[in-house]
């Protein structure tokens, strides 16, 4: 490994390695290691999820809304929908479709305001729903550096326990100990920073799916008998 290598150089050549620091590394040290990569692989299961499912939906909104916008304001769309079961806008046309149908026996200016409360209320639960598990990417992002700062205080209180049992300071004493706890702020850091420059463009295309929502409940208004 280039970074094994990187190592090597700067001690020296004194035989010190990644692997073999990890590997003699004490329990704590191992089990704060563990906890980071348990939360790096989850964190980039959840980046690799979110991604491809945000991806379907932006495709199954565009597709939704080409067909929706070729139909005649007064022709059923519903079979659309069915044909894009990911849309995240197809099923807040529906919401406002089925709140029209059910206050047919009010006046249209209340007709309305209740559908857009029902769209509102959709968009919602489905944006809510696109957002699961993204905010464990915040708290990685958030907790991975100090876990890594306590693995890295660990490794060093260690090294100056080691220097006061043998009675000396020099770099061969000192060099693992130290390594050994700036490998935990390493790792820290490399699971920190993938999950905060995720967690903030996911948050991005949620606002986005927000907005695209809240523009099409007025598109679908006014497309509907007796909109404008």
């Amino acid at each position: 490994m280039v970074l094994d290598a990187y190592i090597l150089q700067l001690g020296g050549g004194a035989g010190l390695s990644v692997p073999s620091l990890i590997a003699h590394a004490s329990p704590f040290s191992k089990a704060i290691l563990l906890l980071l990569l348990g939360l790096s692989v989850y964190s980039w299961a959840v980046i690799w999820n979110r991604l491809r499912l945000y991806a379907a939906v932006e495709r199954a909104d565009r597709a939704f809304l080409g067909a929706f916008r070729r139909l005649q304001p007064s022709a059923d769309f519903r079979l659309v929908c069915e044909q894009h079961p990911q849309s995240l806008i197809a099923k807040v046309a529906l919401a406002g479709q089925r709140s029209l149908e059910a206050a047919s026996g009010v006046p249209e200016t209340t007709r309305r305001e209740y559908a857009l409360r029902a769209m509102d209320r959709s968009a919602t639960d489905e944006v809510a729903r696109l957002e699961r598990h993204v905010g464990f990417l915040g708290t990685t992002g958030s907790v991975s550096p100090f876990i890594g700062l306590l693995g890295t205080v660990w490794g060093v209180m260690a090294a100056f326990l080691n220097i006061g049992a043998q009675g000396s300071a020099t770099l061969v004493v000192v060099a693992p100990g130290i390594a050994e706890a700036l490998i935990a702020t390493v790792v820290g850091l490399a699971a920190a920073i993938p999950a905060v420059v995720a967690y903030n463009h996911l948050l991005g295309r949620l606002r986005e799916f927000g907005n695209a929502t809240a523009q099409f409940a007025g598109e679908f208004l006014d497309r509907r008998p007796g909109g404008p």
